[in-house]
């Protein structure tokens, strides 16, 4: 039996620490919960397939499961693993939303914020993100691989600038500088990637 690893890299510990200074750490408590079970829902899905977690990477905007599995995913099955975590983020969402109406609480509505925001910001098609890999997957079923990180690439590109913009209008706006950073590193990973 293998075992499992888990890397980090330093992406996250840069996130982290901006996140340190820039947030509370009620909010960094129920984002972890949020990344966790967003993480989890991938992990379901790996094993609801007939495959295992073979290392788990944390990187600047999450998490990256390898799989280990006697065959590799097809782009059908690809799509439901990338698609398992931010339905799980939704399903998180909608039960801390529950939570909250019966049983009141700020802390309800912080995790049911922070976890569908975690949840549609994965759905971007942006490269690293779990939307990029949906995006990978169908553009290499219709039209081959190569299409497929063509395709994806330029597309991350675009969005992940546009993000970078986002980010400085909201650093001018509110000096917190963690979508600018996010954009970085993400513009980063895909240039650093090829």
């Amino acid at each position: 039996m293998a075992r499992k690893t888990i890397h980090s890299t330093g992406g996250f510990w840069l996130i982290l620490g901006a996140l340190l200074l820039a947030a509370s750490l009620r909010l960094l408590f129920w984002a972890a919960v949020a990344a966790a079970v967003h993480e989890l829902g991938h992990v379901a899905a790996v094993r609801a397939l007939g495959g295992r977690v073979g290392s788990f990477r944390l990187t600047g905007v999450g998490a990256v499961i390898q799989p280990r599995r006697k065959r590799m995913f097809s782009y059908g099955e690809e799509c439901l693993v990338a698609l398992a975590g931010p339905a799980a983020s939704v399903l998180l969402a909608i039960g801390a939303a529950a939570w909250g109406r019966h049983f009141g609480g700020a802390d309800a509505y912080l995790l049911t914020g922070v976890s569908l925001a975690l949840g549609v910001f994965n759905l971007l098609p942006i490269g690293p993100l779990d939307g990029g890999r949906i995006l990978r997957a169908v553009a290499s079923r219709w039209a081959g691989p190569d299409a497929g990180d063509r395709v994806c690439g330029l597309l991350t590109k675009v969005l992940a600038a546009g993000l970078a913009a986002l980010g400085v209008w909201v650093l001018g706006k509110s000096g917190n500088f963690t979508l600018l950073l996010c954009a970085g590193w993400l513009l980063w990973r895909r240039e650093g990637s090829r």
